[in-house]
């Protein structure tokens, strides 16, 4: 199977209910489940584990859109960022750690509950209930990214000389400009990686850390090697959608992104 087969079609409505999504892991589990008929085995997988399971894991968060590194079998930094992108997704404990379930949950992955935008194939969403960021190509999305969005704290701005409220901005924009590499900002001496402005004052941008919760002074954090990836994914004109929750947009039923053959897919 490719990896672009597995990728959820933007706007598709799931004839699947996945209940195992609203069960919490065993607090004391042996290492692998019970086989369940149609899956591989469900291994229980952590930081530092190695070997073939890891790079099947790794393997299929790639095919779903987490994951965006070589399948080495190491579980690594990169492999918990991808594991705790697909528990915001769907709405579980943010942990870095692979539940035997988490095997069949990833098999039947629902819809992402994007907006749709039958005019924008191209475009990034930001979601700030699940600080999640989604790169959609062509009516698809191509990736899933663990972020963390302003924490809604107040700190002192040398910028401003005041006290300001660290807030990500909401609503509707598009990608102005951007850096490359590493720049740091000589009033603050902060350093961010690869930014991509949307405002005067916010981007998306890779950084050192990207904890589970909102963090940032207001722009939107990405892991490093996210921020490689959007190289090829993302483009100055770009719209940028950042919401709370999804709002709510009309497809009209003969929209050519959305044909009906697609409706409903489930792979």
């Amino acid at each position: 199977m490719s990896a672009n087969s597995r990728l959820r079609r933007v706007g598709t409505a799931a004839t699947v209910v996945l209940l195992l999504g609203t069960l919490a892991p065993p607090a004391h589990a042996a290492p692998e489940l019970a086989p369940v008929n149609g899956f591989d085995p469900l291994v229980r997988l952590q930081a530092g584990d190695t070997g073939e399971a890891v790079e099947r894991l790794q393997q299929g968060l790639a095919d779903a859109g987490f994951y965006r590194r070589p399948a080495d079998g190491v579980y690594g930094h990169e492999t918990e960022a991808a594991v705790m992108a697909f528990h915001k997704y769907l709405e579980l404990e943010r942990t870095t750690s692979w539940n035997g379930l988490d095997w069949i949950r990833l098999r039947l992955l629902d819809d992402p509950g994007l907006p749709h935008r039958p005019d924008e194939p191209d475009r990034v969403e930001v979601d700030l209930g699940r600080q999640l960021v989604f790169v959609i190509r062509d009516h698809q999305v191509t990736g899933v990214l663990h972020s963390s969005t302003g924490g809604s704290y107040t700190y002192f701005s040398e910028r401003n000389g005041a006290h300001v409220r660290a807030s990500t901005p909401r609503g509707d924009f598009t990608l102005r400009w951007r850096q490359f590499g590493w720049v740091c900002d000589q009033t603050t001496g902060w350093c961010v990686y690869k930014y991509w402005a949307f405002t005067d004052f916010y981007g998306i941008h890779g950084y050192r850390t990207v904890p589970s919760y909102p963090a940032s002074h207001g722009c939107v954090r990405v892991n490093t090697w996210d921020a490689d990836w959007l190289d090829d994914h993302l483009f100055v004109g770009m719209p940028v959608h950042i919401w709370d929750e999804p709002p709510v947009t009309a497809s009209p039923p003969d929209d050519p992104a959305y044909p009906p053959d697609l409706v409903g897919e489930i792979e």
